[in-house]
């Protein structure tokens, strides 16, 4: 037996005899023999090809689409079970592989998922609203939502996948992944989202929700965009036309089952970070505010630690693609950085670079006290780099989170678009300071705290960079995964 690894077929020939096959003869195998195989062929020789476990009806239809393709040869297709065993033995001395148990199929995206399916939600039902604000950049879980009087939007349910159709938001990567709802109820959000949902028998739900997310799809939603500047949609006829490559339904479930591990292992990060923070900041409360002694020092906020303003980055404008950094803007603090983030140049002064564990605080606009959890960056005007080289890291960063609610008053106040703070506001903010002796106490509790957050930061980037790596190779089949073919 001798499978070969060319054929005597020009490579745009053989794509659209694979794609006859893909569209015909779905998850067949199939293979070439005779003279395009031996290369003995002549220019207008036919291609010979034999089916594997196939109807005489399967057989028919695959050959009436050749017969109406623009192939400039003809192919002869026939069924390998009922041709003679000599000729299968033949056959088997030199075949070509055209096509493989299993292989992907091309799809219409309309034909894949249910795009905007209609539900049922009555006008003045008090119902779950997810906001397009809350929908976070890149994460599948919704971590939020509000209950609301439904007068209007898009409707979904479970399993179904929500994404931004409107620019900048699809852009950052707003699409989520719906499991916040009760069994058969009905949700709603933004009417400028796009829903899709699972196909019986055809797709699977939680692979629609990574095929959405990665290039396969949000390059062409993007690029379909219209509108005026600012204010640009996807159009969502041309999505639906939109053709692409999927697998098998079970070779679905078993890519979507290897992310899904991904995305549930940072999901867990993130909400053991979100516990550590409620301890330590509910450790700093019950110690600084609720126990506090009348011996200890005050002082204000600006004299325990060093907050040191961003540049002004589109002045440092890279040279070239390799000395750059991202910029970090307030937006970004927020939201992470994205595709869509902004560069400067690296040689910059070093106590401008950002690395995750750094303390941010954003002093105007959004006012937000954060430990950082992203890639090195820059530090953009409008931020602050909070550091101490007196106190700890767990002491300066609970003291500014612990102003911020005056702060953002402040902020709210200024008759200005962007509401800010001053240098001013952090002096007259006061901290009481205990003695190095319980400082030190205080730090054996809570540095581990401070410590594990950065640490889990640090292993939810290492996540997210192996997903980012496996997304686009699981979802053109550049990686495959292992399943069993039978349940």
């Amino acid at each position: 037996m001798a499978e070969l690894d060319t054929i005597d077929i020009e490579s745009k020939h053989l794509k659209m005899v694979r794609s006859v096959f893909a569209r015909h003869l779905p998850y067949k195998q199939v293979w070439a023999y005779g003279s395009r195989v031996k290369w003995t062929a002549g220019h207008a020789s036919d291609l010979d090809c034999v089916v594997f476990v196939a109807t005489d009806s399967e057989v028919a239809n695959a050959k009436e689409a050749f017969d109406e393709s623009d192939i400039p040869f003809e192919v002869q297709l026939l069924n390998w079970e009922t041709i003679p065993d000599d000729f299968k033995n033949n056959i088997k001395e030199q075949y070509f592989v055209l096509q493989k148990i299993g292989s992907w199929k091309e799809y219409r995206l309309a034909d894949f998922a249910d795009i905007n399916p209609t539900e049922r939600l009555p006008k003045g039902t008090i119902a779950k609203k997810i906001a397009m604000e809350l929908i976070q950049p890149f994460t599948k879980k919704i971590l939020s939502y509000s209950k609301e009087e439904y007068k209007g939007g898009m409707k979904f349910k479970n399993s179904d996948t929500i994404m931004a159709r409107i620019t900048p938001s699809l852009e950052n990567g707003k699409t989520s992944y719906v499991d916040i709802l009760d069994k058969d109820e009905i949700g709603f959000g933004s009417t400028e989202f796009i829903i899709f949902r699972e196909k019986q028998n055809i797709s699977d739900r939680h692979f629609i929700y990574y095929l959405i997310t990665s290039s396969t799809i949000r390059n062409a939603a993007i690029k379909s965009m219209t509108g005026s500047s600012g204010r640009q949609r996807v159009q969502i006829d041309v999505i639906r036309e939109h053709l692409f490559d999927a697998p098998p339904l079970l070779e679905q479930k078993a890519i979507a089952s290897v992310l899904s591990s991904l995305d549930d292992k940072i999901d867990l990060l993130h909400r053991q970070n979100q516990t550590l923070e409620s301890i330590a900041k509910t450790l700093f409360r019950q110690w600084f505010i609720e126990e506090a002694q009348d011996d200890w020092e005050d002082k204000p906020l600006d004299t325990i630690a060093n907050y040191l303003n961003g540049l002004a980055c589109q002045k440092y404008l890279p040279k070239n693609d390799i000395d750059k950094l991202p910029v970090l803007k307030i937006k970004d603090l927020r939201s992470g950085l994205s595709e869509a983030s902004d560069w400067a140049a690296s040689d910059v002064a070093k106590e401008y670079i950002i690395k995750n564990g750094d303390v941010i605080f954003s002093w105007s606009g959004s006012l937000l006290v954060k430990i950082w959890d992203g890639k090195i960056c820059i530090l953009n005007q409008h931020l602050f780099k909070v550091t101490s080289n007196q106190y700890p890291k767990w002491f300066i960063y609970l003291w500014t989170n612990h102003h911020l609610r005056k702060f953002t008053a402040i902020a709210k106040s200024k008759a200005t678009t962007m509401g800010h703070i001053t240098k001013g506001d952090l002096a007259s903010s006061m901290v009481v300071i205990p003695s190095d002796t319980e400082i030190k106490d205080m730090s054996k509790t809570m540095s581990p705290i401070i410590d594990k957050i950065i640490f889990n930061n640090t292993q939810i980037s290492k996540l997210e960079s192996l997903h980012d790596t496996l997304l686009p190779k699981l979802m053109s089949g550049d990686v495959r995964v292992e399943y069993e073919v039978a349940a």
